[in-house]
């Protein structure tokens, strides 16, 4: 059996991240952000760092003379990168890249990039000479200079699309949570037969084995039987406003209207309901009465 050494892993790691797609640049919207994203971080890295003294190759230059100058760099940077994301790739129908090709990729574009930069400092600086050393030179520092403003931009990009993702990520979990707010109630095989939004729901009454679930759709009160019982419904919902009052009845405390105290009891009622009195049984009345003096502030219905 082969022996499995650090390096290796190291080379299946690298090998498998190179091979992944690299589709920052994909879309045409990312593409011409990425340009003038370049465009303006190569002119401010330029006129800001300076680099390489290039001031020192225009004498006489003030530094409006540098701006202009920079200028003209940082625009011959935007037109290659114009030619080659929307000229070359489409040209040569390539659809997409992996990072390991699009490190060439970058290559090729900072060569294409060379030729017009000698091409504007042949007009810029008294007509240098135009040699193959000259030309190495060039692209030494175009590379140099090119890479901080490129990959800035690539993490830019970066950056807003793992935004755009975690927020669209954020939309989907709220809208799932939305959902999972909604009451499943279920038969006794675990079957979904209702699902409704707790603001809807206003009472289950046994009825032997069945349950009659009273709730609300479109104003009106509907009912439905399902073969199932109060305790199950009560263990699957984890709803905290649903309340055992009597042996027969479960209520949904947000939307019982108003609670009156008689000889008997407690008797409960809603306003769609307005001639139906939901006793609370004497079993459940002092558990009723603890939960109505803790939490009376935020009941929507009013003892009387």
């Amino acid at each position: 059996m082969a022996r499995t050494t650090p390096l290796s892993v190291n080379y299946t790691v690298l090998k498998s991240a190179l091979d992944q797609r690299f589709l920052i640049l994909n879309s045409s919207v990312n593409k011409i952000i990425f340009i003038s994203l370049v465009t303006l971080i190569s002119l401010l890295f330029m006129y800001t760092f300076v680099p390489f003294n290039i001031n020192r190759w225009y004498e006489d230059a003030s530094k409006f003379d540098l701006f202009k100058i920079f200028s003209i760099f940082s625009l011959a940077g935007t037109f290659t990168l114009l030619l080659t994301q929307f000229g070359l790739r489409k040209w040569l129908r390539i659809e997409y890249l992996t990072y390991g090709q699009y490190f060439f990729w970058f290559l090729g574009e900072i060569l294409i990039l060379t030729f017009g930069i000698m091409g504007c400092d042949w007009l810029l600086n008294n007509h240098p000479d135009l040699s193959v050393s000259n030309y190495l030179d060039t692209f030494n520092y175009t590379i140099l200079i090119a890479i901080p403003p490129y990959v800035i931009s690539l993490l830019i990009l970066f950056g807003a699309q793992q935004y755009k993702l975690a927020h669209n990520l954020s939309l989907v979990a709220t809208e799932h949570k939305a959902l999972s707010d909604n009451l499943l109630i279920g038969d006794e095989n675990g079957k979904i037969i209702l699902t409704l939004h707790p603001n809807n729901v206003l009472f289950f009454k046994s009825e032997d084995n069945y349950v009659d679930v009273h709730y609300l759709l479109g104003g009106e009160v509907k009912t439905e039987l399902i073969r199932t019982t109060l305790k199950k419904i009560e263990s699957t919902c984890s709803y905290s406003g649903l309340i055992r009052v009597h042996r027969s009845y479960t209520i949904n405390i947000k939307t019982v209207s108003s609670s009156k105290k008689t000889h008997k009891g407690y008797v409960l009622q809603f306003d769609p309901l307005p001639d139906l009195q939901i006793p609370v049984s004497a079993s459940h009345q002092k558990q009723f009465e603890q939960y109505l003096s803790s939490t009376t502030s935020t009941f929507p219905f009013t003892p009387l």
